[in-house]
């Protein structure tokens, strides 16, 4: 019997070979992080976005819809500091230093995260040149 669904177990009927393989759905990973386990909560954060997309598209259905749940989470979890977000296809991120920090990747996108302590501003930008970009649908 083969199934390709994420949900279900391949078999094979070959004893010589590996007889069962589960099939995940595509996750967040870090490719970089700093601050006591930061990026593995930020990794969580856009798990959950993309189930939830998954689940529920009209709730997270644009990369504008992404960045404000973040946004919303990070504000919730750390009150005392202020983070900038970038979201997009390709940026430099080799001279961000701070004390929370997380570049994650998901489907091709990429989402960088990094407080801004003791600044008087929130910052959330794109990479993306047109702001309608920020309201078209996720490709996840």
């Amino acid at each position: 019997m083969l199934t390709t669904s994420y949900n279900h177990l391949i078999k094979s009927e070959s004893t010589d070979t590996i007889s069962q393989i589960v099939l995940k759905p595509p996750r967040a990973y870090v490719i970089h992080s700093q601050g006591n386990g930061f990026g593995s909560y930020i990794e969580r954060l856009v798990n959950v976005a993309h189930e939830t997309h998954q689940s529920f598209p009209h709730l997270i259905g644009t990369l504008q819809d992404l960045i404000n749940y973040l946004q919303e989470e990070l504000e919730r979890t750390y009150s005392q500091y202020q983070f900038s977000i970038i979201a997009g296809n390709s940026f430099d991120h080799d001279q961000i230093y701070s004390q929370h920090f997380a570049l994650i990747e998901h489907s091709g996108i990429k989402i960088l995260i990094f407080s801004s302590v003791g600044c008087s501003y929130k910052s959330t930008t794109t990479t993306i040149d047109d702001q309608d970009d920020c309201n078209k649908s996720l490709l996840w």
